[in-house]
């Protein structure tokens, strides 16, 4: 989308910036990456605070990736819980792990059970 862009720096505090798309500010931003090549339109993806102050027509793309490993375990998480293949996939993994090296929790207890013991702890089932 190309739109008029504008970043702009806080005068008392340089780590502030402010970014404005056609004059509208946006919230909540914790990146900016500002792309300007030679014979093309200026690139900015928003999404780490960035030291310019810059305005103009700009190609600009919203980055939405998760920004913290507490948010990243949500999304593995909530992925995991919803299909059912890629849980039991992760599951497999962790068997074939505690296979591998011999490891079991007692003596009559399958690889498959602590695996999904492991999974489940991971991700916050247990």
């Amino acid at each position: 989308m190309i739109a008029n862009v504008k970043i702009e720096q806080d005068k008392q505090n340089e780590m502030i910036h402010r970014v404005f798309v056609n004059g509208e500010k946006l919230k909540r931003v914790n990146h900016i990456d500002l792309n300007i090549d030679v014979d093309e339109a200026p690139q900015v993806n928003v999404g780490i605070v960035g030291g310019c102050d810059f305005e103009g027509m700009a190609d600009i793309h919203f980055d939405y990736s998760p920004y913290t490993v507490k948010e990243a375990c949500k999304i593995l998480r909530d992925e995991l819980l919803k299909n059912v293949e890629l849980y039991n996939g992760f599951i497999s993994s962790i068997e074939s792990s505690l296979k591998e090296q011999k490891v079991t929790g007692l003596p009559f207890q399958p690889e498959s059970e602590i695996a999904e013991k492991i999974l489940k702890r991971i991700i916050g089932e247990e």
